[in-house]
């Protein structure tokens, strides 16, 4: 996670709760129930509303005396809470992201990702092939379960449009007059909105769901490029993107999310909307050719089957194959989980 200091005017980031939910937190079994507990006694907003202690925590909470202090200071000592004396308090960038109705609160999140009934019955769904066992987060309907983790990246778009210092020129992009680009499933649409930063002459299509678009509009603003945006609403694998109209396309970490046959489907398209010479840009875990050696990429794959119809664990070697049957030539992998193909 970034280490560099929030500008005046943002809030500091939740590195800790992004790190205990989607890093390498120790004492995982200890640490997620907690978390999780916590999140559903609505201990954050307890503290908001001038309850610090833990009897007046529990009272407010309606809960045990004895097991809230318990809880209250396992968050302290998680960096979740702060604590002096007897009176608890939250960290400085707790108000952002743990207060209910804030627009980055990420607590519906944490319930989601820790639904440990859910994930129970990832056996079944394998015996019985019967799956994703939620929603299937490419549909609209699932757009809720994201839209709080991109809020985050539009309270303090600066700090991660840092994150993609020396990206475009891995790729040997150079922003100019009238380069045109289009990211897909495209969130808070940092990736393509830090090229357009660079030059104002960078004209950008984000696509995505509606309100993922309003996220990345919102960050387009604080960014000062909306007037180089554009959006296009609505379903990936649907959406018409026309013919010999961009010089780049990007898919920033959905296409594990998908099947081989819709992605074959969707590269045949990207083929045909980019211009000669275009490129297209493939952001995602990539697993060994094997599957047992990648664990990051590879450890993926129950999940995916959990929370999609077909989304799967991908190598290079996967990629290009698709790829090169769409017509794509020069396909390259630039890094670890970094992919780029030539019309």
């Amino acid at each position: 996670m970034s280490t560099r200091p929030a500008s005046p005017e943002e809030p500091p980031a939740p590195d800790v709760l992004i790190d205990m939910l989607l890093g390498n937190v120790s004492d995982p079994l200890l640490k997620l129930p907690i978390l999780r507990a916590a999140v559903e006694l609505q201990v954050w907003a307890q503290i908001a509303a001038g309850h610090r202690t833990a009897h007046e925590i529990s009272s407010a909470a309606r809960a045990d005396p004895g097991g809230m202090r318990r809880l209250l200071d396992a968050l302290t000592v998680m960096k979740l809470l702060q604590k002096e004396g007897a009176v608890y308090r939250l960290p400085d960038w707790g108000e952002h992201y743990l207060l209910p109705g804030r627009p980055a609160y990420l607590g519906d999140f944490v319930l989601e990702w820790l639904a440990w009934e859910g994930h129970g019955r990832l056996a079944e769904a394998i015996r019985s092939g019967k799956h994703p066992i939620n929603p299937d987060v490419t549909r609209a309907q699932a757009v809720g379960h994201f839209v709080p983790f991109y809020a985050v990246r539009a309270l303090a778009p600066r700090r991660y449009v840092q994150r993609y210092d020396g990206y475009w020129e891995s790729l040997q992009v150079e922003p100019r007059e009238g380069l045109q680009v289009l990211e897909l499933a495209c969130g808070a649409g940092i990736a393509a909105l830090a090229l357009a930063q660079r030059h104002p002459g960078v004209r950008v299509v984000l696509q995505d769901w509606p309100a993922m678009l309003e996220i990345a509009l919102e960050v387009a603003r604080k960014l000062d490029v909306e007037g180089q945006v554009i959006t296009l609403p609505g379903d990936m694998l649907a959406t018409d993107y026309g013919e010999d109209r961009f010089d780049i396309a990007r898919i920033g970490f959905a296409t594990y999310f998908f099947g081989a046959d819709d992605l074959a489907k969707l590269f045949r398209r990207l083929f045909a909307a980019l211009m000669p010479g275009g490129m297209l840009v493939l952001d995602a875990p990539l697993s060994d050719d094997g599957r047992c050696e990648n664990e990051e990429a590879v450890l993926d794959g129950p999940w995916l089957y959990a929370i999609s119809a077909e989304g799967d664990v991908y190598s290079f070697s996967d990629y290009r194959g698709l790829l090169e049957q769409a017509g794509f030539a020069g396909v390259t992998q630039v890094d670890e989980g970094l992919v780029k193909a030539v019309r």
